[in-house]
């Protein structure tokens, strides 16, 4: 698995380099999509074999923290590979394969503890599946956020930059932004409703408040105020995009913060 891991992120990372150096050179012929994702499908199906052997092979869900971001990155990379067909993402592997190389290598280096769930636990499947969805969407989400501040201060300086004519204009970012956050708000609903009021069924144990409690419980707050305002107000702008990546922030202690303190650090 590191190794499979290590030539992951050596995968993502020269992907990086090829998006990059495109978008740095300001060129006027088409991004050469299907090439991008020639090599970004057989990516994915290497990925998800690594991901899924240990599930079709032992019927065994494993959660350690290494292999919890493994699956997490190539979800959100499987949401931006069908997304891309029916909206236009360019722009969104600027962050993405950055971000993917980073999380193989640190899933490499902190495996955390392998601990297997059964996968005829279907309330916990179901937990944790529609958690690994709405962290997905919510890290897509959180991109195109960081996409619209980058974005937003390119405009500002009224100076021609690559970066403008590379993006979708700000409107469609904002848009695809709260398309996210829609998806993700009602998976990380049913994700809360089922780890706080169903956790014996869930976990087999009685609800604990825990930090990964506080923590998912407060981004759902900050999600849910997002959405109402915008439906309320139309609001939109700078700030929106900043409580969107605070919402993510939260959201990354509640899981991703406690699982690495409790299994690299702590080692339980």
């Amino acid at each position: 698995m590191p190794v499979v891991l290590i030539c992951l992120m050596l995968v993502y990372t020269a992907l990086s380099f090829f998006v990059w150096r495109y978008q740095r050179a300001g060129q006027e012929k088409a991004y050469p999509l299907k090439k991008e994702f020639a090599v970004l499908g057989i990516t994915l199906l290497v990925h998800g074999i690594s991901i899924w052997q240990p599930v079709i092979g032992s019927q065994l869900l494993v959660m350690g923290f290494g292999y919890a971001l493994s699956m997490m990155m190539w979800l959100v990379l499987m949401l931006y590979f069908a997304g891309s067909f029916f909206y236009r993402l360019r722009g969104l592997q600027l962050l993405l394969y950055p971000l993917a190389a980073l999380l193989m290598l640190l899933a490499a280096i902190f495996p955390g503890q392998h601990t297997g769930y059964q996968t005829e636990n279907w309330p916990f499947i179901l937990h944790v599946t529609s958690s690994l969805l709405a962290y997905g969407l919510f890290t897509i989400a959180a991109l195109i956020a960081v996409l619209i501040l980058w974005l937003s201060g390119h405009l500002h300086k009224h100076k021609f930059s690559p970066l403008v004519s590379f993006l979708p204009p700000l409107l469609s970012l904002e848009k695809m932004m709260f398309q996210s956050m829609w998806v993700g708000f009602v998976l990380l609903t049913i994700s809360v409703v089922s780890g706080t009021f169903f956790s014996e069924k869930v976990f087999g144990v009685p609800f604990q408040l825990t930090h990964k409690t506080i923590f998912g419980i407060i981004s759902w707050f900050i999600y849910a105020g997002l959405l109402l305002k915008r439906s309320l107000t139309s609001w939109r702008g700078k700030k929106v995009a900043i409580w969107t990546i605070l919402g993510f922030v939260s959201l990354v202690l509640a899981y991703f913060g406690s699982k690495f303190v409790l299994e690299v650090i702590l080692h339980r």
